[in-house]
């Protein structure tokens, strides 16, 4: 068992590096390393033969660094403290809104296509990054890798979609396209939103933190609501 620990450790974190050095070499989402290093090593996984659960407990190191991520995250925010305090009640109120909206609209569906109680509640979590979306769903019951791959999703549409929707509905305002990358594609989005503009980077990175908070509150308190719903 040490022995598969180790191999499953160190040959993720190889992968994981290659496909970063891939990700430099030809440039692009699609090439992303978040993208390509699971995907592959469910291909391996299936290769191989080992059952997942096996491998993920012998990679649960990387789900107990999530936690010291997520006290990490106490950092920017008190960065930017200055920009939220000046505009908290327009921040505090789109991604409250935005929150919600994310929630219910991921809910709904999940719901709707028969996938079970336990994916209802993975799914709550998807519009957070996903140090805190992972935790926020083992505390509501929820799967937390089920939840993992939400987030992922969700971030990917949100790259995709989010300049296309901007584009459209003439969105221009630097508070504006910091929330909805921050909130729409989380990290990813942040880095997007820094080529946007100084402004734009960091009112994503405070939609991160700040957004991930209020989604943490959204959940608690509707939580016995959604159980109900589904019982």
């Amino acid at each position: 068992m040490l022995l598969l620990k180790i191999c499953s450790v160190c040959f993720t974190v190889a992968l994981y590096l290659y496909c970063k050095r891939l990700n430099r070499k030809k440039p692009g989402w699609l090439t992303s390393p978040i993208i390509l290093t699971p995907l592959a090593m469910m291909g391996i996984l299936f290769t191989i033969g080992l059952p997942y659960e096996e491998y993920q407990h012998a990679t649960s190191l990387f789900t107990e660094a999530l936690n010291m991520v997520t006290v990490a995250f106490a950092i920017p925010l008190y960065r930017n403290w200055a920009i939220l305090r000046a505009n908290w009640r327009v921040i505090v109120f789109s991604l409250s809104v935005g929150s919600l909206a994310a929630i219910i609209g991921g809910m709904i569906p999940t719901y709707l296509l028969g996938m079970g109680g336990q994916a209802v509640l993975s799914v709550i979590p998807r519009s957070i990054t996903t140090p805190i979306a992972v935790s926020l769903s083992e505390s509501i019951h929820g799967i937390p890798a089920l939840t993992a791959v939400f987030v992922m999703l969700t971030s990917f549409a949100g790259m995709y979609l989010g300049p296309k929707i901007m584009r459209l509905f003439h969105v221009r305002h630097p508070l504006a396209i910091g929330m909805m990358y921050g909130m729409g594609a989380h990290a990813l989005g942040t880095v997007k939103a820094f080529e946007r503009g100084e402004v734009e980077g960091t009112v994503s990175s405070l939609s991160n933190i700040v957004g991930a908070i209020i989604t943490v509150a959204w959940a608690f308190m509707l939580l016995p609501i959604v159980q109900a719903w589904m019982t």
